[in-house]
């Protein structure tokens, strides 16, 4: 018989290790633990775990989106040469704080 709670402890090891070097892939392999963890739940018939299972696994997948998405952007950002290389021009940052840089530069200017 295979022993998913050996698989299970080796995921737990490798999701951790790999979001620790800040791999999203380690997200993936958490979401698979969740699952199996959860299956595990299910034939052992403790039943409790497994809703905090599924919020881990939403938890996961919410924040594998953001992540790919902030990559994406990165990505985006570095393919595309910045006009004038200043802070204000990030449109990460809010626009009072694109103001007050600006701002800030034009009166250096001045």
């Amino acid at each position: 018989m295979f022993h998913w709670d050996y698989l299970s402890c080796f995921l737990t090891v490798l999701a951790t290790i790999l979001l620790a070097r800040k791999s999203w892939i380690g997200l993936l392999i958490a979401i698979v633990n969740s699952l199996i963890v959860s299956a595990i739940a299910l034939r052992t018939s403790q039943f409790g775990s497994i809703p905090a299972n599924l919020f881990c696994i939403c938890i996961y997948a919410f924040s594998m989106r953001s992540w790919l998405k902030e990559r994406t952007r990165t990505n985006r950002d570095q393919a595309q040469p910045h006009g004038s290389g200043s802070v204000a021009d990030d449109p990460r940052m809010s626009p009072v704080m694109q103001h007050r840089t600006a701002g800030t530069t034009m009166g250096a200017l001045r």
